[in-house]
């Protein structure tokens, strides 16, 4: 039967890094509240750390390392998580229908379920770099095939973002380490006449070079076409970052790129109940989208989520006008770039990577979590 609205729930949507670390946040301090019940909806049981996903793709570390396992942060946040997707959004009614037909009501709405991509019909193998938990599925398949098989292939990444640059050289690592004596001949597509837009010039000269070096074959100004990609060859999709096509049904005010408009208290525009985070939420003026920025949002979000539940005074988030990158290379080394500092390369750049990724990960490790929950108890 339809509920509109459920007077003691808070729903989290999406187990992005927005949510994580709300949830985090909430284990050190609890939300404690008679009768509230926080759900954490979710189409898997684990969140994926995208910072760390080229490091997979080259075989550096095994999946696990990747993980955030939701329902132990949830349960040590005191929340529910419940294994869903959504499929629209009653915000009048205060309500979410769940892609069995469910409708899920909530007195509080988050969403952080960050952007999609939509890979084109392809006959030959196809890698969509979104959702992450797909690609986790086709990658060692991918593998597999490209073990098993004889002759040359051909490799044509679309997309000349951070994304597509970092993952397309993680590929061609992991497969000429597999197979050194089956050739790859790698192409990248990107309808814009450089790599890297948004970033200093500088960088995208860096990550040009590691291509060069790579042997991949750019196509800068140039939009993929199908004709582009004969069924031998694979096609790896890093462009065109849309949000779920559920949210332009759901009435509330959406930017031009169709994400959840908000205040700069995350909070939506239209409606008082529904707050956003992450790739999900739009702020005025517009920010890049990447993991950083939805790293940064999450203190607001989570002490916004606790005061609009008691009624008491949001905060204002103060994004910084620019955000750090830092791009992986095969060779241990990386590029850092930022639109103020400009760009550098090198080892000691691959090192604060690694340290980075991995004490945002050690955060939600089993003893990391339990020593939060004493704090909280304390």
């Amino acid at each position: 039967m339809s509920v509109a609205g459920h007077p003691d729930r808070l729903l989290l949507l999406g187990g992005g890094h927005s949510h994580a670390l709300t949830l985090l946040d909430w284990v050190r301090r609890p939300l404690a509240s008679a009768g509230l019940e926080i759900v954490l909806l979710s189409p898997n049981r684990y969140s994926l750390y995208s910072g760390l996903v080229p490091a997979w793709m080259a075989g550096r570390i095994p999946q696990e390392a990747l993980q955030i396992d939701l329902a132990a942060l949830c349960r040590a946040a005191g929340a529910r998580l419940l294994i869903g997707e959504a499929q629209a959004l009653d915000p009048a009614q205060q309500r979410l229908q769940l892609s069995s037909g469910e409708w899920l009501g909530y007195r509080l709405l988050s969403v952080n379920t960050g952007s999609t991509l939509r890979a084109p019909e392809h006959a030959g193998p196809c890698l969509s770099l979104r959702p992450l938990a797909r690609l986790l599925q086709d990658w060692p398949l991918f593998l597999h095939a490209w073990q098993q098989g004889s002759g040359p292939m051909g490799l044509d990444a679309v997309g000349g973002g951070a994304a597509g640059v970092e993952v397309l050289l993680a590929a061609l690592q992991r497969l000429r380490r597999l197979r050194p004596d089956r050739p790859v001949q790698a192409r990248l597509f990107s309808a814009s006449e450089r790599l890297l837009m948004g970033h200093p010039v500088g960088a995208a000269r860096r990550a040009e070079a590691a291509l060069r070096r790579a042997g991949v074959q750019l196509m800068l100004g140039r939009r993929w076409q199908p004709v582009d990609s004969p069924a031998q060859h694979g096609l790896l999709w890093a462009a065109g970052a849309q949000p779920p096509e559920w949210l332009a049904r759901s009435g509330l005010a959406l930017s031009a790129e169709g994400y959840l408009a908000v205040e700069a208290t995350l909070q939506s525009r239209s409606q008082a109940t529904v707050f956003a985070a992450g790739d999900s939420a739009a702020l005025a003026p517009a920010l890049d989208k990447s993991g950083v920025r939805a790293v940064r949002m999450a203190s607001t979000l989570a002490h916004n989520l606790r005061a609009a539940w008691r009624g008491e005074a949001l905060q204002v988030h103060r994004p910084q006008s620019a955000v750090l990158a830092l791009l992986a290379l095969p060779d241990g080394s990386a590029i850092a770039s930022h639109a103020r500092w400009g760009s550098a390369q090198g080892r000691w750049v691959g090192r604060w990577k690694d340290a980075l990724d991995h004490a945002f990960m050690n955060r939600f490790t089993p003893e990391a979590l339990a020593s939060l929950a004493s704090q909280g108890a304390s």
